[in-house]
């Protein structure tokens, strides 16, 4: 089933269990979120008793098993979203997650599983050579293959992005974002917020080159920013998912430990000097920051602690030393994610 495919399902009714795989999480999140309201009417009433999230850290079968075989309340449908990486399970664990999708009940469950970029080997089916574990999911899931968007589709996609806000994409503006911040859509999507937001601040109606390389970041620097926004909000999840985008663009594992860490960093000092009552024209000044980053950066730790910045900087300067006295590479930097209070915890939880 193609992404088009799973769009007209979901308006006609989804049931049962469905495998969403491909290396985009954007795309993965977006159709959870829309097929989780869609299947609960938008009732977070009814959420509370119907929806289970799991697996965001580990495959726990057991949290997947109890939530497959549990009743909906109020006659409506359980939501299931499993997010474990497939590829870590052994072939008993395997076996077991087929047993266990076998029992998902068409009529009152809709299970997604939704394992993250490098988390599920589908081999080439579209060529006729998927692999082993493909096989054996087809039986009972329907396979649902986001394929990530070429060029003309991502340009598509974020002029829509902008025209929900007012705002169209001008000429050549789309190619040079492409250029300019690469081609993670959850690191595109928040460049569109933020020229969105430019824009009306500024009382435009298109964004063109000049406020894409006025306003937006590299590739590298926003991708830090992501990745310790991620990391400060406890999700381990997203930020996983950022650091296998560095991966897979092969950026030094040094330079990005640096990078997330200089940024936490900042946002230590942003917080620091809101806290004395500085403005973003204040924390620009201060910092010899554009005002517009100094800006974002005083949104992104409004309400929150400094001495959680400060315990996170600290885990950063512990990984750098680990780094650079031993051949931990990525893990040291895994380990910062992996150790940070989370939001999203991997027991099953309701909502």
């Amino acid at each position: 089933m193609t992404e088009a495919d799973f769009r007209r399902e979901m308006k006609t009714g989804l049931a049962g269990a469905y495998l969403l795989y491909g290396e985009e999480d954007y795309l993965k999140d977006f159709y959870a979120a829309r097929a989780r309201k869609l299947v609960l009417s938008g009732d977070e009433t009814l959420a509370a008793f119907n929806s289970y999230a799991m697996g965001a850290d580990a495959p726990d079968l057991d949290d997947l098993e109890e939530a497959v075989l549990s009743l909906p309340a109020m006659g409506g449908q359980v939501f299931i979203r499993y997010r474990a990486n497939l590829n870590a399970l052994g072939a008993a664990e395997q076996k077991r997650l087929l047993e266990i999708l076998k029992n998902v009940d068409p009529q009152g469950t809709v299970c997604l599983l939704t394992p993250p970029a490098g988390g599920f080997d589908a081999g080439k089916p579209g060529r006729g050579k998927p692999s082993s574990l493909y096989k054996k999911l087809e039986t009972v899931c329907t396979m649902v293959d986001l394929a990530p968007y070429g060029p003309g589709d991502m340009k598509k996609w974020m002029a829509r992005r902008l025209a929900r806000s007012g705002v169209s994409l001008g000429e050549g503006a789309g190619d040079a974002l492409l250029g300019r911040c690469g081609k993670s859509m959850y690191v595109l999507s928040g460049e569109l917020d933020k020229l969105a937001a430019y824009a009306r601040a500024n009382g435009l109606s298109e964004i063109g080159t000049k406020q894409v390389h006025s306003v937006t970041a590299a590739a590298g620097e926003e991708d830090a920013f992501a990745l310790a926004n991620a990391v400060l909000a406890g999700d381990r999840s997203r930020a996983l998912s950022v650091l296998a985008y560095y991966k897979k663009h092969q950026i030094s594992a040094v330079a990005a430990l640096a990078s997330v860490s200089r940024t936490v960093c900042d946002m230590l000092t942003v917080s620091r000097l809101a806290a004395a009552g500085y403005d973003p024209a204040g924390v620009a000044s201060a910092l010899k920051m554009h005002p517009y980053r100094a800006g974002l950066y005083l949104s992104a730790v409004r309400g929150m602690d400094p001495a959680r910045l400060a315990a996170i900087a600290a885990r950063c300067r512990r990984a750098d030393v680990l780094q650079k006295s031993t051949k931990l590479d990525y893990i040291a930097l895994e380990r910062v994610i992996c150790t940070i209070p989370s939001k999203k915890a991997g027991e099953v939880r309701r909502g």
